[in-house]
Order: structure tokens, then sequence, then C-alpha cells
């Protein structure tokens, strides 16, 4: 299991040649299904853009990054389906994770995940830094999650 705490930042390279690719500044969501699709990768060129890298070209994790094949090539994101965690216009980190009665439960602070499938099995939230510090860090697993954008919120029907 992952966070995004954990793997932003983490280097690219190829897996044969151990050429550096760039760095992982983001997640790529779903709006659409409970998974992170990719990674959002800064590489090392000035004069170039973020590029999406899915998370199933990801060959070899270790401690010194993840590894892609030679074949793999970063894409500008496009898809309308898909929202990044911290950066970008529909990003969620920070909204209000809510129940089915619209209750707000705490604020998004992280993702956990699986990083073979890309599955999202929970939400680190904040409920402010006193209830942070008194009662701890609250994880929730929902089982059916959904990012709606057009409320600005991530919704959580079962908790």
């Amino acid at each position: 299991m992952r966070t995004f705490q954990k793997v932003k930042g983490t280097p690219i390279f190829f897996k044969d040649k151990g050429k550096f690719i760039g760095k992982i500044s983001d997640l790529v969501l779903s709006a659409n299904k409970d998974t992170v699709n990719g990674y959002w990768v800064q590489t090392s060129q000035w004069w170039s853009k973020k590029h999406f890298l899915p998370i199933e070209d990801i060959v070899h994790i270790d401690g010194e990054g993840m590894y892609v094949s030679k074949k793999t090539k970063l894409k500008p994101m496009s898809k309308k389906s898909e929202i990044r965690l911290c950066d970008g216009k529909d990003h969620i980190l920070g909204k209000a994770l809510r129940d089915k009665h619209g209750l707000m439960v705490g604020l998004i602070e992280d993702v956990y995940f699986l990083p073979d499938s890309g599955k999202i099995v929970g939400y680190e939230l904040t409920e402010g830094l006193f209830s942070d510090l008194k009662r701890g860090i609250l994880v929730v697993k929902p089982k059916v999650p959904f990012i709606n954008q057009n409320n600005s919120f991530v919704e959580v029907s079962d908790l």
C-alpha cells in the first residue's frame, strides 16, 4: 500500500539503461472509479510540461525509484474522466469528505492506494490541528467512493 506523500518526488527511470525520466509530482485519479490511473511526472527538461504515466507502465519499484520499460512514453493527460489529486482545476486535496447524509467527515490530506492495481483503499483526513493532535490521524476506508466534481467535494456512500 502506498500514499501520495510517500511517492511524491519519487524518480522515474528507464529499467534497461537507468536513464532518469523525471519525478512524480501528482496522482491522476479516475473520476468514475475508485482508482489511481497513474502519475503526473515532472520531466527534467525545463521547456517541457508535466506528463501522464499510466500506473500499468511501471515494471519495477525499489528503494531508488520506479522503473518503466524502454518502450514507455509519457503522454499528455487528455481524458475528461481523470482528475489530479493536488494540482489542477478539479483537484481533491483539501476538499471535504462527506458521508451519505451530507455531513462533513474531514478534509482530504492523502490517498492510500495499491501500487500494482491503483485501487484506492482509503483517504487520510484531517478534522483540524487540535482534533488531529487529540484523536490522531483519521483514515477512512469507504466501500464505494466517487468524486463529485460539480459540488467540489468527495462523497462516500458507506463509511
